[in-house]
């Protein structure tokens, strides 16, 4: 189903899912805003919004936390070698 609000216009999908097909019992109603003309996709939209994005986007979150501490581990070892040198 398609609507019109505000001037902007809505792709609505209603989803159900049941047991037999191996997912969770329940009902889902889901509304996209199409973009307006002219109007360019955001950076967010390209890089979340699409299958398996929300995953990259946490996996190199984490993957630059892990290097930062790395390095901040890294230079407080290095600071303790040389005052007791």
């Amino acid at each position: 189903m398609t609507y019109l609000w505000k001037g902007e216009q809505y792709v609505v999908i209603g989803a159900g899912g049941h047991s037999e097909a191996g997912t969770s019992i329940g009902d889902s109603v889901v509304a996209f805003r199409l973009p307006r003309q002219g109007e360019s996709v955001s950076l967010m939209a390209r890089l979340i919004d699409r299958p398996g994005g929300r995953f990259v986007a946490k996996a190199v979150a984490g993957g630059l936390v892990l290097v930062a501490l790395v390095a901040l581990l890294w230079r407080w070892r290095r600071s303790r070698r040389l005052r007791s040198a």
